[in-house]
């Protein structure tokens, strides 16, 4: 199981505009459908999520692990435990889970789980990155360093949810970076399964950088897929 690094996860989020993009991207989709209540999962380091989008509900639960010392708006529940350990005992009309799929020990349990959480006619949103682009293009290559297959949490979930019927949405995410050397440490959230190797590696994905990224800029392709129960 992949351990969560906050640190790591903090710097990685102020290089990127993924959350801008998410949070505009989940807005269009929920527009016009009737909704109540929202579960998210995992708050990464700020509620980002939640004060953008809790205006739209008139409950938002949030379901946290780590202890959270950031200071939460007033109309937002916390509940801290880990998701695939509580009890909730209710069911939610909109279900959030972005970028924590990688963490669960169980992802096909922890994905059903999910889905017993979701009210009839609910929709779940999960959102990862994809494997093209930039992003999936140096996974590829640091599977190879590694001499270790890797298969992306994208199709991970894909197999998961074989049986049911999804849609499917792609924003192409920017890191901005001013150096390769910034690059490398903003990435390491990226590679948190094999932190020794990354940086073990840095010379190999450093010369990569200077021959396959341009333009001061890093694609990361968020995926959200979305489905009705």
């Amino acid at each position: 199981m992949v351990k969560f690094d906050p640190n790591w996860y903090n710097k990685f989020v102020q290089s990127t505009n993924e959350k801008d993009l998410l949070v505009n991207k989940i807005s269009d989709i929920l527009a016009g459908k009737p909704h109540k209540s929202c579960l998210e999962i995992g708050l990464g380091t700020s509620p980002y999520f939640a004060q953008k989008l809790s205006q739209n509900f008139v409950r938002y639960l949030v379901v946290e692990c780590r202890i959270v010392e950031e200071l939460l708006p007033s109309d937002i529940e916390l509940l801290n435990d880990d998701w695939e350990n509580v009890q909730l005992g209710e069911k939610f009309d909109v279900i959030i889970a972005s970028h924590v799929i990688y963490y669960f020990k169980n992802k096909k349990s922890a994905t059903e789980k999910i889905f017993s959480a979701l009210n009839n006619g609910g929709r779940v949103i999960f959102v990862m990155n994809g494997k093209e682009s930039d992003y999936g293009l140096l996974k590829s290559f640091f599977s190879k360093l590694v001499n270790e297959p890797y298969k992306f949490t994208y199709d991970e979930l894909l197999e998961i949810l074989k049986e049911r019927e999804i849609k499917e949405y792609t924003l192409p995410s920017e890191i901005r970076f001013s150096s390769f050397d910034e690059l490398f440490d903003t990435l390491r959230l990226s590679f948190d399964n094999y932190p020794n190797e990354y940086q073990k590696l840095k010379p190999q994905i450093i010369e990569y950088f200077k021959k396959n990224i341009r333009g001061g800029k890093f694609i990361i392709d968020q995926k959200i897929i979305e489905i009705q129960k």
